[in-house]
């Protein structure tokens, strides 16, 4: 099927006429390349077909919307041999295909979804000797083209946050050693001073105890107490403010690492999902990863 200026503007026309969003001065390419419309084309035709629909400007969540409006298209009877690559649109390599493809989603809409009665595209798409109720979708080879794009994306987010922990761990490692060390010093010095404290409150005890009747005397008993209460402090010193400050670092430094290993972990997924998807050949030397 040869694409034509007729073609592309009776796809428009379908497609406005279902989403209720006119195209305007856009360029086709850039109306299309969010995935949005698209996956909002297929959810009018059927209902539910695509769960989530990214509003995100992010290339990835674009990206994905095309995904998903592909592998409807296929749940709607598209065969694959009218498919495009995601890039084909996010990044107009080819945008015949897509008028292509979605001309041939119209014909495969009357075939295969017989309780819309929304606007046609096309004429009705039969596949000989093939019941449309059973068919299933082809491996997801065209994948292979298009997921580079979308795992770079993932690493380079990784990367970043990879180099903003690497800062909060060398503060980590020089909070710790210098913990340790204020541990030490604090195991000596403060033992000493508190002694010492307590030796002269003592002293001061010795000598008002006498004097506990006079004026004098009271204002050097309230001298001692204080004194007691100044070793006290001495003894439970342990370096709170440092404290507080290292426990602030471990809560920046284990969010950090948590939305990194999250990203990893979503790339994993993202890649076993991908290689369910490709089958046998996805061990093989164009495979993505």
């Amino acid at each position: 099927m040869r694409r034509s200026s007729n073609n592309e503007a009776e796809v428009v026309q379908w497609i406005e006429q279902i989403v209720l969003c006119q195209r305007g001065e856009q360029p086709v390419g850039e109306w299309l390349k969010s995935g949005v419309l698209l996956c909002n084309l297929v959810n009018n035709i059927r209902p539910g077909l695509v769960r989530t629909v990214n509003q995100q400007a992010a290339p990835f969540k674009q990206m994905e919307n095309i995904r998903n409006f592909l592998h409807a298209a296929r749940e709607l009877g598209l065969e694959e041999s009218s498919m495009f690559d995601t890039i084909d649109l996010y990044e107009e390599k080819n945008l015949d295909s897509v008028i292509k493809c979605i001309y041939a989603l119209g014909g495969a809409v009357q075939t295969h979804c017989p309780d819309f009665t929304g606007p046609k595209l096309g004429i009705p798409v039969f596949t000989k000797g093939k019941d449309p109720s059973k068919s299933k979708p082809k491996p997801a080879a065209h994948l292979l083209h298009l997921d580079p794009a979308e795992v770079g994306a993932m690493r380079m987010e990784l990367e970043s946050l990879r180099e903003r922990v690497a800062p909060l761990q060398e503060t980590h490692d020089r909070l710790l050693r210098e913990n340790e060390s204020l541990r030490q010093r604090a195991e000596v010095d403060v033992p000493h001073w508190a002694s010492q404290v307590r030796q002269l409150a003592e002293q001061l005890e010795e000598v008002s105890a006498p004097l506990a009747s006079v004026p004098i005397g009271e204002k050097l008993m309230t001298v001692f107490q204080g004194l007691q209460v100044v070793e006290g402090g001495l003894r439970g010193m342990k370096g709170a403010p440092l404290r507080e400050e290292m426990d602030e670092l471990k809560r920046a430094f284990a969010q950090h690492l948590g939305e990194g290993e999250r990203r990893e972990e979503a790339l994993r997924q993202e890649v076993q999902r991908l290689r369910a998807q490709i089958g046998p050949g996805a061990d093989s030397p164009n495979s993505v990863l």
